[in-house]
């Protein structure tokens, strides 16, 4: 392994070894991988501790000689992407893969076999023999490159020279340019003497290279402490690790501040991709005068390296060419599948598209597709090529006898996001006998976007439905003015809004539904009337309240009484109660105006003199349970 690792380093090159094996076998090849490389980085999702595969994003911004990744239970692809990238030329990738197969495991060793440094380990060939095999390769020395290299050499006299743009660095991993941010950092601190820079991103650690090479002429400040604590006209800020930050918070700093330099990776480990970078870069510019800075060779390894041209064809991290259609087109043609059963091509397309149009897309996004049978792809094309493509997931019915842990809030299924969130968040069971397909993305080629390929795909999906007996379709998302609009337009009705806002969009969460038996069309139009009447209420432009609320309302209050509701949540339905049964008359003395205006845990515990939010809580639930047992006595 020495001799492997001295070669690796000579010509910069990384190495990955899969393991696949039974479980205990496995094991035993984790412990040897740890005798032979103390400073290990070893990553499990059998942990329970910061080294959980979970918590990958702790250590993007550090530099590894060597990784071990157990994913024998749930093969991580954002982890694998993530990690991957933080091992310098000379380093090693350990990944333990799952004993039971599946189409993603699959494509992980199909598409390592093209590409000399990814080897298998098995029972039956060693880590030795597959080091021993590598050992054949030819190594040829790295050309000697000190930092700064020319082309980011080229990116800090251009940002040195231009203070007052705002300069963006979007990169493939491993390019340098958290290090060419620091040296520029330390170029402006002494071109522009007596100016100081700021820093910010999503954790110290991911921006440590920046702070490393910037020395004493920049201090990191956490971005929430920014926008609270600091004075817009004395701050020169640089965004690093920018797609790891949300939008909202995004287009916040930037507005605020003078920004001299965003940073980022656009290739996809940070659940945000090329989606974010485009939609981020076209708002971003039309607000500030910015220049894009390119930086293309790796300086972390060999741009001869294959570890990184390895996980671009198994992840499908790189955009594929989707072909325009002709000016003469023919009838769109709809088609109904899995992912696993696409041709290459056809599955790269698809990915493209989704990566394109979504902020939030990520490696893992392949992964789910791949394997999940619940998850479910509508394509639309005209004359073979791709126009777009709905990724719907089937949910429900949920089996009865977890309904009521569901409704009390002691139980929480993987999936079955909106029959889950309506029975709980409405106290409505009837959510969870439903048969759902919940869309989860709908992306249309960039070209022929607003052309009314996205509603044409929502009506097919309908179509598909009714014949196959769904009781229900719906959607959940951040809830922007034209997004909503959207939906509306295609029939869907809008049966909850989230009460906080969605990190990634900066939007309050909406659930969209659309029933499709007679059942599901009865309960969703009650809900929709529900909704329509608590966000007059938070919005305080509420003047009739129907008498037909009160069923929902009744039992969302009970839901908070007896159950685990938080009070926020139950709030309103407490208000409609109170309008038509006063709590007064009842006997139970609630703070006064407490049901009036929505607000969060914390500032209504700090307005009506709450020593906590849990004392507030526990409290007005005792009321709430006082108050039905008045009611019904």
């Amino acid at each position: 392994m020495q001799e492997l690792l001295a070669k690796l380093k000579t010509a910069q090159f990384r190495a990955v070894f899969l393991f696949d094996g039974p479980g205990e076998w496995l094991t035993t090849q984790q412990q040897l991988i740890s005798d032979q490389f103390p400073r290990l980085l070893h990553l499990s999702g059998q942990h329970d501790d910061h080294t959980n595969l979970n918590r990958y994003r702790d250590y993007l911004g550090t530099s590894q000689s060597a990784v071990l990744l157990d994913c024998s239970g749930q093969l991580h692809a954002d982890a694998i992407a993530a990690l991957a990238g933080t091992i310098v030329g000379g380093g090693v990738l350990f990944i333990m893969l799952p004993w039971r197969d599946s189409p993603f495991r699959q494509r992980l060793l199909r598409t390592s076999t093209a590409f000399g440094f990814i080897k298998t380990v098995t029972p039956g060939f060693s880590l030795e023999q597959a080091v021993a095999k590598l050992l054949q390769n030819e190594f040829q020395p790295a050309p000697v490159s000190g930092l700064p290299n020319a082309d980011q050499t080229a990116v800090i006299n251009s940002m040195v020279k231009l203070p007052g743009t705002c300069h963006l660095l979007l990169a493939d991993r491993g390019r340098g340019k958290s290090t060419a941010l620091g040296l520029a950092c330390q170029a402006f601190a002494q071109a522009y003497k007596g100016r100081k820079l700021i820093v910010t991103g999503p954790r110290p650690a991911a921006v440590a290279t920046l702070l490393e090479h910037a020395g004493e002429s920049v201090q990191f400040v956490a971005w929430d402490r920014l926008l609270s604590h600091y004075d817009p006209s004395t701050v020169r800020l640089i965004i690093d690790e920018a797609a790891a930050l949300p939008m909202h918070v995004l287009k916040q700093l930037t507005s605020t501040f003078s920004v001299w330099a965003v940073a980022t990776t656009v290739d996809g480990y940070e659940g945000c991709g090329r989606g974010f970078a485009v939609r981020f870069v076209e708002w971003l510019s039309e607000h500030k005068t910015c220049k894009a800075q390119q930086l293309i060779k790796p300086v972390r390894w060999s741009s001869e390296d294959t570890c990184e041209a390895w996980l671009n064809q198994a992840l499908l991290m790189k955009s594929s060419t989707i072909q325009k259609p002709s000016p003469e087109p023919d009838k769109p043609v709809f088609e109904g599948c899995h992912a696993s059963e696409l041709a290459e091509q056809q599955l790269a397309e698809v990915m493209s598209l989704l990566l394109e149009a979504h902020y939030q897309s990520s490696p893992n996004d392949l992964r789910l597709l791949l394997d999940g049978s619940d998850q479910r792809l509508l394509l639309c094309q005209q004359q073979g090529q791709l126009l777009g493509v709905i990724w719907y997931v089937i949910e429900g019915p949920v089996d009865t006898s977890l309904h009521n842990e569901i409704l009390q809030g002691q139980r929480r299924l993987p999936g079955q996001i909106l029959p889950q969130a309506l029975s709980f968040y409405l106290q409505q069971p009837a959510a969870l006998g439903w048969r759902w397909w919940r869309i989860t993305r709908i992306a249309v080629a960039a070209d022929i976007r607003r052309a009314g390929v996205g509603s044409l795909l929502l009506s097919q999906l309908m179509q598909a439905a009714v014949k196959a007996g769904v009781d229900a379709l719906g959607s959940s998302f951040g809830a922007s003015t034209d997004v909503v609009k959207f939906w509306l337009s295609n029939d869907y009705q809008l049966v909850r809004m989230g009460r906080r806002l969605n990190m990634a969009s900066g939007f309050p969460n909406a659930l969209m539904g659309k029933g499709l038996s007679a059942e599901a069309k009865l309960h969703i139009q009650q809900w929709q009337r529900y909704c329509q009447m608590e966000v007059a209420w938070q919005q305080q432009r509420l003047d009739v309240l129907p008498r037909s609320l009160w069923g929902i309302a009744e039992a969302v209050l009970r839901g908070f009484a007896y159950g685990n509701l938080p009070f926020t949540e139950a709030q309103f339905a407490w208000f409609v109660c109170n309008r038509m049964h006063s709590a007064q008359q009842l006997g139970v003395s609630l703070p006064a105006q407490i049901l009036d205006k929505a607000a969060t845990s914390a500032e209504l515990a700090q307005q009506f003199g709450y020593s906590d939010q849990l004392s507030m809580q526990q409290q007005l639930r005792q009321m709430a349970r006082h108050y039905l047992e008045q009611l019904y006595r």
